[in-house]
């Protein structure tokens, strides 16, 4: 017979391993899949959210601290300090959340705005706690109904452009039709739209960034994209979900969202767009690109921009980054391209 400890320690490793996930998934939902820079930053902002509620509920009612010292097996004289140790969370974790908030801006505030910053970590960090308190109970069920419609999910990291939004939306509405993918705008659900209110009432300059007041939907029978500042949400059938992938990678590019998520690679990404209009050399940025120092998923997607810019200014382009021979395409290729383009 399983004796009763291993059946406990059993279901708590298993609760822990749901809170866990529901924990990740509350994240992904609340700020979309944001750029890899800022994914701590927003993980430590929404553990210290959470922590901070229990601190101060431990100092207000001290068998909440015993209760939570039953959890864990401490030395005795650790006991008499945990009060002291939760009044100090409950005073430290929100100003931390007020700092970590300022470091998600493009510009860091002066002296006297990084005191207001810090101070409004209080708010910010009762805000949080209560979305994501609230999203812990909301996306498990979203997931299971997505289960039951037989719905796969994807992600894909953007970053909205500031005032970009409703062009991104009339952008991506466009591309999804001339992949034959009929989609029509939505407001999202309520669940999932109230968090973003709350925050966007009460968080900082750094949270607003990241969180539309308003959560925009693009929904077709056996697909639904939910549009975030920082990412792009997909559910839908394995079919549709697949032509909505592909039109997306193709007609992404050219929108008002970076793709790439370091200062010097959204930099890149401005001077193709600005190339694709003829306002820059292309071949100048492809120097660029064969020389700079980025990561590997970063300098895959502005390859693939690259190519995208040369095909749309000229069919018969190269492939290669700089000006390396092989790339060159074969004569025959040349003039098969010649006459495709002279056939569309």
């Amino acid at each position: 017979m399983l004796p009763i400890g291993a059946l406990l320690a059993f279901v708590s490793r298993q609760l822990g391993r749901l809170l866990s996930l529901a924990f990740s998934w509350a994240t992904l939902v609340l700020f979309g899949q944001v750029a890899k820079d800022k994914q701590l930053l927003l993980s430590i902002m929404a553990l210290l959210s959470l922590i901070w509620p229990i601190a101060a509920l431990g100092v207000a009612l001290p068998s909440v601290g015993t209760f939570l010292l039953g959890l864990v097996t401490v030395p005795a004289w650790i006991e008499s300090w945990v009060r002291m140790a939760m009044l100090v969370l409950a005073i430290a974790a929100p100003l931390a959340v007020g700092h970590v908030a300022t470091r998600l801006r493009d510009q860091r505030p002066g002296a006297a705005g990084m005191v207001r910053a810090l101070l409004a970590g209080y708010p910010n960090a009762l805000a949080l706690a209560v979305v994501l308190l609230w999203l812990m109970l909301v996306t498990p069920a979203l997931k299971l109904a997505a289960l039951a419609r037989r719905h796969e999910t994807a992600h894909v990291p953007i970053a909205i452009k500031p005032g970009g939004y409703e062009v991104v939306l009339r952008d991506l509405t466009e591309a999804l039709g001339r992949a034959g993918v009929r989609v029509r705008r939505a407001q999202a659900p309520w669940p999932l739209a109230l968090p973003g209110r709350i925050l966007a009432l009460v968080g900082g300059a750094g949270v607003r960034a990241l969180v539309p007041e308003r959560l925009v939907q693009l929904k077709s029978t056996d697909l639904i994209i939910t549009i975030h500042p920082m990412d792009l949400s997909l559910s839908g059938k394995p079919k549709a979900l697949a032509r909505a992938r592909a039109a997306l990678v193709r007609e992404l590019s050219f929108t008002e969202a970076y793709q790439t998520w370091t200062k010097e690679a959204q930099q890149l990404e401005d001077a193709l767009m600005r190339a694709d209009k003829g306002a820059v050399s292309v071949e100048t940025i492809a120097r660029q690109l064969a020389s700079i120092d980025l990561p590997y998923e970063e300098w895959e997607v502005l390859y693939r921009i690259l190519l995208q810019v040369r095909l749309r200014l000229n069919p018969l382009g190269t492939d290669t980054v700089g000006h390396e021979g092989n790339g060159r395409p074969a004569l025959r290729k040349k003039i098969g391209a010649a006459i495709a383009a002279l056939r569309a």
